[in-house]
């Protein structure tokens, strides 16, 4: 949780604050490096995703894809690009946060199990679990009206700009994203009845859980169908650091 709320965001931190700033040229010059080690990551880790069973493996493999989509963003020097980054860093941090609390918190913590074919049927046992879990499934595939939407089409859009078959390439991450994170919540919601090795039935969300996933829930919807609220603050400072760096390149 820590890794993908947080860490991965550090790459953002250090693209804005150090490489922009101090090596605008390399900033530049070496973008089609950089958007090409983003485009395979993209759809190498989109394919492992699809692949695996575990749960804590999916969502990490999606953290990998989506980072390498506000990745591409950050790299795009336009102001449409490197806005969209930092609302998708924000909002995948937020929804990558609450799927590995639902992954490890709570389905981990009454089953000692993350193989996805191990649950079905949940929905039966835990509906308030259920419905966050929802939720939080269509923000990671960049569902309208959640913040990671318009973080994701953001960072495409400054990435045609920059370079069109780039792209075109890591617009496909809207399609695996989408895939890969349907398949995991129809498996472990739905699925038919209940898995026949739950010897007893799995308790619902206690009030500690449900408030924590909520709160995060709730900032991904407010911020995702409000977003003036970051972008009003963000404009003025990412238009400063384009020109800048721009004068110093």
């Amino acid at each position: 949780m820590l890794l993908a709320g947080i860490v991965l965001k550090l790459s953002l931190y250090g693209i804005f604050r150090l490489i922009l700033p101090l090596l605008p040229k390399a900033y530049i010059n070496y973008t089609y490096i950089i958007y090409l080690i983003g485009v395979i990551t993209i759809i190498y880790a989109s394919f492992s995703t699809l692949r695996t069973i575990d749960i804590k493996e999916l969502i990490a493999y999606s953290s990998v894809s989506h980072a390498a989509v506000y990745l591409l963003g950050a790299f795009s020097n336009s102001i449409q690009g490197i806005e969209g980054s930092i609302l998708l860093g924000l909002g995948h941090g937020f929804v990558s946060s609450g799927l590995f609390i639902c992954a490890g918190g709570v389905l981990y913590d009454r089953s000692s199990t993350r193989l996805i074919t191990f649950y079905r049927g949940s929905a039966q046992l835990m509906p308030l679990f259920s419905v966050l879990f929802f939720i939080l499934c269509l923000g990671n595939a960049g569902t309208p009206l959640s913040l990671n939407f318009l973080g994701e089409f953001l960072s495409l859009y400054g990435t045609f700009e920059r370079l069109l078959i780039s792209g075109a390439l890591a617009s496909s991450s809207i399609v695996f994203s989408a895939a890969y994170t349907m398949y995991m919540f129809n498996r472990i919601v739905f699925g038919g009845k209940f898995s026949r090795f739950f010897k007893v039935s799995i308790p619902d969300l206690n009030k500690r859980e449900f408030i924590i996933l909520l709160v995060l829930v709730i900032f991904t919807i407010i911020l995702g169908i409000y977003p003036s609220v970051i972008l009003d603050g963000l404009h003025y400072s990412v238009s400063t650091l384009i020109y800048s760096s721009s004068t110093l390149s």
